[in-house]
């Protein structure tokens, strides 16, 4: 019975052992992506490729780099995983962004961004962040691809429901795609008087102002925005891309440049590696080019060498032709 016994708690550590093995790769995978290591974290990523989460975490990776390896991806991980939401989600984006670059297989790639929102919002109907997409998908496509200002009009009332600061993003995000500027205008207000301690509404404004080229507004809102605390991983994104977006309008201007360089060295140091932030590879990119306008050659150039080198191709084609030039 003793040697039983034994032989049981021996086969039990020699599975944790394994099952540690198994796990241990794929958390430094994650480490390595959530530190921005990239070209690191594909590469153990795909150590692991039929893992559906390291599946998931390679459609993620290429979302930004190259859509067709990402569309490959997600397709593997929804068909070993049918019930995962957060998977279906990033079908849905995936196929949004193919259906954008598509011409002859647009409305097909619509479909599938459609039924991937929908299903992702069908299996958990309570995070916003799947509603927010299906609705932005109703707004944005038009009929013919599937798109449905009544279900829009549907999903802002769920998300009203859920949360109210999501609720008036998404009230925004309508508003504007019915270009009824005095009702964003509202809103906005509304957004920064009812919450002021946190940057989503600043940055909002600042981004509207942008697109509208006024940049001394624009400037304004974004720096007002980066000083907010930010708890959230909206708020976080809205906090840090206001530096991003003030180091861009310095780049774009030619004004404000060592406030610029100042906001994009700050990204560089505090920002984190969240899906949907701009890349900080680019970022440094930016931020070379900032430091060349401030005749600080030499800084830039070592930026430049260094991105030469990167996997990202049209990254180091960029940062070739920019050491041409100095």
């Amino acid at each position: 019975m003793l040697i039983h016994f034994t032989s049981k708690i021996l086969i039990a550590a020699c599975l944790s052992i394994s099952t540690l093995a198994i796990a241990e790769p794929l958390e430094q995978a994650i480490y390595a992506f959530k530190a921005g290591k990239i070209e690191q974290a594909i590469n153990l990523f795909l150590e692991q490729e039929n893992n559906p989460e390291a599946m998931l975490y390679l459609a993620k990776i290429y979302m930004s780099s190259d859509l067709d390896k990402a569309e490959d991806w997600i397709v593997k991980t929804v068909k070993n995983q049918p019930d995962n939401a957060e998977a279906h989600y990033f079908f849905g984006r995936i196929m949004g962004g193919q259906a954008q670059n598509s011409v002859f297989s647009a409305l097909s790639y619509a479909g599938k961004s459609l039924d991937g929102f929908t299903q992702a919002v069908a299996l958990k109907p309570d995070l916003i962040v799947y509603r927010t997409a299906l609705m932005q998908f109703h707004i944005q496509a038009p009929s013919i691809a599937g798109g449905d200002i009544k279900i829009a009009k549907q999903q802002i009332v769920k998300i009203k429901e859920l949360d109210a600061v999501a609720g008036l993003k998404v009230e925004i995000d309508f508003a504007s795609s019915e270009e009824d500027n005095q009702v964003v205008e509202q809103l906005v207000a509304h957004g920064q008087s009812t919450y002021p301690d946190i940057p989503d509404f600043f940055f909002i404004a600042g981004t509207i102002y942008q697109q509208q080229e006024n940049y001394p507004q624009a400037v304004t809102q974004l720096s007002e925005a980066a000083t907010k605390t930010a708890v959230t991983e909206e708020s976080i994104k809205a906090k840090y891309t206001a530096l991003y977006l003030l180091g861009r309008i310095a780049l774009l201007t030619e004004k404000r440049i060592e406030s610029g360089i100042k906001s994009l060295n700050q990204y560089m140091t505090q920002a984190p590696n969240l899906l949907g932030m701009p890349p900080k590879s680019w970022v440094e990119f930016f931020l070379a080019n900032l430091l060349v306008l401030n005749s600080q050659a030499p800084e830039a150039l070592s930026i430049y060498l260094r991105l030469a080198k990167s996997d990202n191709k049209e990254l180091a084609k960029q940062a070739k032709k920019a050491t041409k030039k100095i």
